[in-house]
């Protein structure tokens, strides 16, 4: 719309003013040097300069002579494609002295609108980004004061949580000194499960590791805390291999593994027992579980646990580990390999 009202202003202004006419493709010719020129200065001459360059004034300013010269050809060519001749052409510069500097004066007047399009897109530019960028600074801002409130709501709600842990733990170890006296099984298993319970209270955190050996030691807590409840119905051989010690490894994972296998198995077949498998070796870690499955579910499977626990593993091993569950008519198998 904004070329159209300027070529009719000057087309009108040429015609009523100077009383110059000229054929319709005559004016589209000379219109589409002039208004490609006014394109080529903005979106090729200036965006190289100013943007691929170090010295954007002295290569621009080089450029835009450059770019008069072949706009002064590209008019010479085009007043001499539509003149009668070559001599009544020649004839014509001879008479009008100041035909270059009228042609170079319309070039520099079509460079200089082209300069401050350039210069107003660009400024318009810069004050959106500027203004983007203000948003998306307050956004954070925003964002991490409600981090911050949700944090400190989350502490106080687990630091309110805290009593019953406690009281849990206390009571426990009351039953313990009591019931130690008529019972020493008894007791270990109350010890056991206190053990058990404080381990996966304090090493719920995802964020941090703890030694392979106390995953472990934890685990072994619970196998025993079954085998004291089926005592001769429980049938589980347990093999672990290579350096323990100096593995770091999530906490839960394993026990998480071996709970579901004590929930949903069956130990009470002697040739058939259940098997465990842990092993270290060259910086890799393998688990591996098998066991019968039972023919009566006591408890519904859910699967919350084991789903739980990949979700876990994919946070913080994410490409390092691998989880394989295969099941049958009568045996489940868990195997699980995590890159230390």
């Amino acid at each position: 719309m904004v070329w159209i009202l300027f070529i009719t202003y000057e087309v009108c202004y040429v015609k009523f003013a100077a009383g110059v006419t000229s054929s319709v493709s005559h004016f589209l010719m000379f219109y589409v040097l002039n208004i490609g020129l006014f394109y080529f200065n903005a979106n090729v001459i200036l965006d190289f300069a100013f943007f691929k360059t170090t010295k954007p004034y002295l290569i621009s300013v080089s450029l835009i002579l450059l770019e008069l010269v072949g706009y002064l050809v590209f008019k010479f060519a085009l007043d001499y494609s539509i003149a009668p001749s070559t001599e009544s052409l020649l004839v014509q510069l001879r008479k009008d002295e100041s035909y270059i500097m009228i042609n170079a004066w319309r070039g520099i007047y079509f460079i200089g609108f082209s300069i401050a399009y350039w210069s107003m897109r660009y400024m318009i530019f810069f004050k959106e980004r500027n203004h983007q960028m203000e948003t998306e600074q307050l956004k954070s801002v925003a964002d991490k004061l409600e981090l911050e409130n949700k944090y400190f709501s989350v502490e106080n709600a687990y630091l309110q949580n805290q009593i019953s842990p406690h009281l849990l733990f206390n009571s426990l170890n009351f039953i313990y000194n009591k019931v130690y006296k008529e019972s020493a099984e008894a007791g270990d298993s109350v010890s056991r499960l206190s053990d058990l319970m404080r381990y996966s209270l304090v090493s719920a955190d995802d964020s941090r590791t703890v030694p392979l050996s106390q995953e472990v030691a934890q685990m072994e807590n619970l196998v025993e805390l079954c085998r004291m409840r089926f005592r001769e119905q429980f049938y589980l051989r347990i093999k672990k291999q290579g350096k323990l010690a100096s593995v770091q490894i999530i906490p839960l994972t394993l026990i998480t593994l071996v709970e579901n296998m004590m929930k949903h198995g069956d130990m009470g077949d002697k040739k058939q027992p259940a098997r465990i498998l842990l092993e270290v070796k060259e910086d890799r870690l393998s688990f591996s579980i098998c066991n019968k499955k039972r023919n009566t579910n006591l408890y519904p499977k859910s699967g919350l646990g084991l789903k739980n626990i990949e979700k876990r593993l994919s946070n913080y091993y994410q490409e390092r580990y691998q989880l394989l569950m295969r099941e049958d008519e009568e045996l489940f198998t868990v195997n699980l390999t995590i890159d230390l």
